[in-house]
């Protein structure tokens, strides 16, 4: 077909892709509309661009088995045109009536050159109804038009308003599948009737006739262009493996993104050889490409000591880790080991490992918080300067709800684009991401970290080389969340390390098991690092990788704190107890003295030197405690910085640098490891939540601790005496003198338990319940009441003629644990009694995690192993769109995590004069100028800082405060704050003294204390 388009293009050619609604193309000297043709190329191009650069061989891998018979080059052809289809929908008058109008009239040129478009499109042929039909022709979606028309476009038997039907016919099945996923590329896979509904849309009885002749010109375009044949393309589509199916159309969605920015990809005019157009967008799609950094891991050569310099040989169980690594195909790792025994450099080493045995794109790290998100984003910058080539930079990204106000991401983003700069001026050779970025006059640099906002965009994080962030990010990937595909096709590229594993409920481990075969079914590569795994999850974590591979596990029976298990089921277990750094600890466990004794203890104990901290279950105990010690210390002297309190009601302006200041005082020596931090102070009070539990490298003469489940105090005494070079320092009070059976002193650290005693000597484990008037531990809102009740027998049934239960971590690890999480415990009278009431409950909580679980997971097989069905994997408005609550089926939205939800509001300070600011002094004024994407650098810059106020003004309102006896306002009754950027967004007024005067009246916040219902 000669695609000259000379004075008188084809009528296809006039269907308009997109409008300059942005005024990009304007400012460019560019046309006010783009066809449609010349949008499909851009995506094409970038699809072949990715596959090119980004994609691992073993992505690769499953694509061609899907798209190619299994030839790589045919699979690459057939995916560029699945991509360039994706808009055929667009062909359609419900979608071109758009053309051209802008909202409310507010752009005169852009409806102008609407109306002359019609006219012309008209006159050359196209099939456009008048203004008055077109205005009132059927709607449906554009992406399910394509997967309405493309299956009958490419020889479906059922050539007229086939509606799925072809689907039970396994020469068309394939043809359905590949339109389904192009019918999902804005978030959710069609059902049949959804797909079915759409066919008025085109149908020459309501739309006018004339469509699929143009459908069938613009399909062949493309398959000419990239060079298949019809019958060739669509003889291969056979996406038989569940994975393939949210490669693809992760593929397809990133590749439309990229070529939907305007300003890579300009517009093309109509009297221009197409054949320019193509060799535009293949020139465009490689250098948006290059300008992201959207490349595989080019992983610097070397071993251990090059990865880790500053730790140049790897203690005995990571050494054993690496060894035990396959030398092909992928694998799941599981480490166990206590918090600071190097598991995040084995596992970063062995995804090194990984990537040089497979090419795995790079490195995703789940962790249980946002803090603890960021934490490990600094171990992996630095790990990134080794493991990269010299010179060479990748994005690293930090994916979670407020990445936009991490001062982190904003170095990131600096250092991203000073290098940009530098390219620019040719400083560096950043042609090729593969290459080495030479100086003009030196050596060549380290590798590094960078960041392009792209990756700030919603779903975007995930598609970094490099990331860190929540597990949430992952267990929405096995969800019918929106764009749950684009997650998985992330997480898919690269090695995922999961980190914290103990620390999820049974709802989220549910989860991670649907995802990890996910993951194993596309041939990625998982580590999951725990200090304190229970059997029932190492197992259920082992029965998802094999189910991914379609495998039975292959068990020898061996011991050890490492597992490896192969693509073929081979479990490997290494890495004896004993290479492990012993960890001796004396656990005190001793009944709660009320607030206002433990308070006067605390104090007594710090007076004269040393660093403790406090950790309630709770926020209003940890407030409660944390005024009364400043009460006292004021009393005795004490500057107010020596007693801080830190949970997660705090507005992220004054909690990042809070914890930064803690961290800088009890973390570790920044310029020498093996010395004492110089910046510890003589003596200081922590009072905090579970925060301090993950996210913070810090280290504690004493930790003082609530009756918490076994496995989270194994992971507290990681927080005690952290830092071996502050041991000389630590005061005489927080040491526990112990001889051995062999009579070896042995000179270990102490961490109290505090536990809330009842009637006939048992702890109080149960939450309030109506009708019940025994007393009652709200804490057990928190924790389940029977693995509290556990944790104290086992705890207080090792104690030895002091009172004191001394444990070996991880020695004893797996007893403690097991005790808890294994075999029922069993007892007689009162204690008895309330076992067996706890246990009852428990169960009956972990059933009801487990159906709300089961009821949101999309498996990639069902418990016979039979692969899912793209059909099974719908979403969207007919079966609940997984976002919205109220849209579709009840009770399908999409949850990374069960438990207390929260009301997100921005909180603005009113000064006297009315003016706005983010600080009750009224020392930073507001900015609330600026709105979405703007032009130049500066405004860019004013814009960022004025998105990263925000997030840091935003505060976490406790959804069960909107509830009950003196409720708080919703926040659909709030006042609207008139002002662009927030707008649409719920917003706090408070006065200078934290009072709530506007929106949630009735909560009051403090920088020192933060929020409180009054």
């Amino acid at each position: 077909m000669d695609r000259t388009q000379k004075n008188a293009p084809k009528a296809w050619l006039w269907v308009v892709g997109k409008t300059d609604l942005r005024r990009a193309s304007r400012a460019m000297g560019g046309p006010l509309w783009n066809p449609l043709f010349a949008h499909m190329l851009d995506t094409a191009a970038c699809a072949e661009a990715l596959w090119d650069h980004y994609l691992p061989p073993f992505t690769r891998t499953r694509l061609a088995e899907a798209f190619g018979g299994g030839e790589e080059s045919l699979a690459k052809k057939v995916v560029m045109v699945l991509a360039a289809l994706h808009d055929l929908g667009k062909a359609a008058p419900c979608f071109l009536r758009m053309v051209g109008d802008s909202y409310r009239g507010e752009d005169p040129e852009l409806d102008q050159a609407g109306q002359d478009w019609r006219r012309q499109a008209r006159a050359a042929g196209l099939p456009l109804p008048d203004d008055a039909q077109m205005a009132g022709a059927p709607w449906a979606r554009h992406e399910h038009i394509t997967a309405e028309v493309l299956p009958r476009i490419l020889g479906c038997a059922c050539r007229r308003r086939c509606g799925g039907a072809g689907r039970y016919d396994n020469a068309a099945r394939g043809l359905h599948a590949a339109a389904d996923i192009l019918g999902g590329h804005h978030g959710h896979i069609p059902n049949p009737v959804t797909v079915q509904s759409a066919y008025p849309a085109t149908a020459a009885e309501t739309a006018g006739d004339g469509w699929e002749p143009v459908h069938q010109d613009l399909v062949d375009a493309v398959l000419e262009t990239i060079g298949i044949g019809r019958d060739e393309f669509a003889a291969v589509l056979r996406p038989q493996r569940p994975s393939a199916i949210p490669l693809a159309l992760g593929l397809i969605v990133i590749s439309d993104w990229l070529a939907s920015d305007e300003t890579r990809f300009p517009y093309r005019r109509l009297g221009t050889a197409c054949s320019g157009w193509w060799k535009a967008s293949r020139d465009q799609a490689h250098q948006a490409v290059d300008d992201l950094r959207l490349k595989v891991w080019p992983t610097a050569p070397g071993g251990w000591s090059e990865l880790f310099p500053d730790t140049p040989t790897p203690r005995p169980f990571q050494a054993a880790g690496l060894a035990a690594l396959p030398t092909t195909g992928s694998v799941l790792m599981l480490v166990e080991s206590d918090t600071g025994s190097g598991k995040t450099k084995l596992a970063l080493a062995a995804a090194h490992h990984v990537a040089q045995v497979t090419g795995a794109g790079g490195v995703y790290q789940a962790m249980p918080t946002r803090a603890s998100a960021g934490q490990v984003a600094g171990v992996l910058e630095d790990f990134l300067r080794s493991a990269l080539p010299p010179g060479v930079k990748a994005p690293l990204a930090v994916v979670h709800g407020t990445a936009k106000a991490d001062s982190r991401v904003h170095a990131l983003l600096d250092a991203g684009e000073k290098a940009k700069a530098e390219a620019e001026t040719d400083l560096f050779d950043l042609t090729s991401f593969m290459g080495l970025a030479m100086t003009a006059q030196s050596e060549p640099e380290r590798g590094g970290a960078v960041l392009d906002e792209w990756y700030l965009r919603r779903w975007l994080g995930l598609v970094s080389p490099f990331a860190v962030g929540t597990v949430d990010q992952i267990v929405l990937g096995a969800q019918r969340s929106k764009h749950w595909a684009v997650r998985l096709f992330g997480l898919c590229t690269k090695t995922v390390i999961i980190d914290e594993a103990h620390a999820y409920e049974l709802y989220q481990q549910r989860l991670l098991d649907a995802a990890v075969a996910w993951l194993a079914d596309s041939g990625t590569s998982v580590v999951v690092l725990s200090a304190t795994l229970p059997t029932v999850i190492r197992a259920s974590l082992t029965e998802a990788w094999c189910k991914g591979h379609q495998v039975e596990a292959t068990d020898s029976g061996a011991a050890g704190p490492i597992t490896v298990i192969d693509a073929q089921g081979i479990v490997t277990r290494t890495g004896p107890t004993e290479a492990v750094p012993s960890l001796w600890t004396a656990i005190d466990l001793q009944p709660d003295p009320g607030t206002e004794a433990l308070a006067e203890d605390i104090v007594s104990r710090v007076e004269h030197g040393g660093v403790l901290a406090v950790l309630r279950t709770r926020v209003d105990p940890c407030v409660e405690l944390f005024e009364l010690v400043r009460k006292k210390t004021a009393a005795r002297g004490w500057a107010p910085h020596e007693v801080v309190l830190l949970h997660s009601r705090f507005l992220p302006r004054d909690r990042q640098p809070l914890e930064q200041a803690i961290e800088g005082k009890l973390g570790p020596n920044p310029d020498n490891k093996a010395k004492p931090n110089p910046r510890r102070p003589e003596r200081m009070i922590v009072i905090a939540t579970q925060v301090i539990e993950q996210s913070l490298d810090i280290d504690f003469d004493l930790l003082i601790t609530d009756l918490a489940p076994t496995d989270l105090l194994i992971q507290r005494r990681g927080r005690v005496h952290r830092h071996k070079p502050n041991d000389e320092q630590r005061p005489g009070w927080c040491w526990h003198e112990q001889l051995l059976q062999d009579g070896t002193p042995l000179h270990m650290p102490k961490m109290q338990v505090l536990w809330k005693p009842g009637v006939d000597g048992l702890p109080v484990v149960e939450p309030p319940e109506k009708g019940r008037t025994a007393p009652a531990n709200l804490d057990g809102l928190v924790y389940s009441p029977y693995p509290l009740l556990a944790s104290w027998r086992i705890i207080k049934h090792k104690q030895d003629a002091d009172g004191l239960t001394v444990i070996n971590t991880p020695a004893d690890s797996a007893e403690l644990i097991e005790a808890v999480y294994g075999e029922r415990q069993t007892s007689v009278g009162a204690e008895g009694q309330l076992l067996n009431r706890t246990w009852a409950a428990w169960q009956a909580n972990l059933t009801d995690e487990d159906q709300e679980a089961q009821a949101r997971i999309i498996a990639p097989y069902d418990a016979d192993g039979t692969p899912v069905r793209i059909s099974q994997l719908a979403s969207g408005e007919d079966v609940g769109d997984g976002e919205t609550e109220g849209s579709g089926l009840r009770g399908i939205k999409a949850l990374s995590r069960i438990g207390e939800p929260t009301i997100n509001a921005i909180a603005l300070y009113q000064q006297p004069d009315n003016t706005l600011t983010y600080d009750p002094e009224g020392q930073q004024p507001t900015d609330l100028r600026y709105r979405g994407a703007q032009q130049t650098k500066r405004e860019k810059m004013l814009y960022r800082k004025q998105q990263t106020d925000l997030m840091l003004n935003t505060l976490p309102i406790p959804a069960h405060w909107f509830t009950g006896k003196k409720s708080l306002p919703p926040p659909r009754t709030w006042p609207i704050l008139d002002h662009p950027p927030v707008r649409r967004s719920p917003v706090a007024l408070l006065a200078p003294d934290g009072t709530c005067i506007s929106g949630p009246v009735g909560i009051r916040y403090s920088p020192t204390a933060g929020l409180e219902r009054i």
